[in-house]
């Protein structure tokens, strides 16, 4: 059973558009939310973009990359 509705486990990564493609190309689905920034499965909250996934167990997992310091 999946041990909750939140981030089991978070990382980072430099580019979450080619992290994305790379998962989707190797058959992961990504989460869909009511987010109004979300778009392809990624969701834009101005410091960091992220995406989210299931384990084969069920565990939420997510991607995330920071904005970068202007």
């Amino acid at each position: 059973m999946p041990s909750g509705t939140h981030d089991q486990l978070g990382l980072v990564v430099e580019t979450i558009e080619q992290t994305v493609a790379t998962l989707r190309g190797r058959g992961v689905g990504f989460e869909t939310y009511d987010v109004p920034t979300m778009k392809d499965g990624i969701a834009d909250f101005g410091v960091l973009r992220a995406a989210w996934f299931k384990d084969s167990e069920g565990n939420l997992l997510s991607i995330a990359q920071f904005a970068s310091a202007s």
